[in-house]
């Protein structure tokens, strides 16, 4: 079965390379915890009603696809934790069968067709899949 799924906008983000998300999002200094760091989606103007009601200070689940990544392996190395190989399901790496990633992300500003967010895990120009409203315990100060 083929899924075919076309991008709803693209991510804008102040990372232009991977070596500058070394950290992984789990770790206290990542960017995706500094909320001087945000990023800008850029949505294609036909999905700009669906984001009609989403408000500053909200926040979403961010689903992308890893446009930049090659090729998996389902052992991989670990960032972060204390064994050395694991598997790919239970990391966060852009190496995955499918190329799918996910982030939960505050939402600061709403102008037109283009949303700011807190939460910046993700490279310049990632094609973005969905948004879906996270409605859980409180991530960010």
């Amino acid at each position: 079965m083929d899924i075919i799924m076309r991008p709803i906008g693209l991510i804008r983000s102040p990372f232009k390379h991977r070596e500058e998300l070394r950290l992984p999002p789990c770790h206290p200094d990542a960017p995706y915890h500094d909320p001087k760091v945000t990023a800008t989606i850029e949505l294609e103007p036909e999905f700009c009603d669906g984001i009609k009601d989403i408000e500053p200070g909200s926040y979403g689940l961010l689903v992308f696809y890893f446009d930049q990544s090659s090729g998996y392996q389902m052992i991989t190395r670990s960032h972060g934790q204390d064994r050395d190989h694991v598997g790919v399901f239970s990391t966060r790496s852009p190496h995955r069968p499918n190329g799918i990633g996910t982030t939960i992300v505050k939402f600061v500003a709403i102008e037109g067709c283009r949303l700011t967010f807190q939460g910046v895990d993700m490279l310049d120009g990632t094609p973005l899949l969905d948004i879906k409203p996270h409605s859980g315990e409180k991530i960010f100060d």
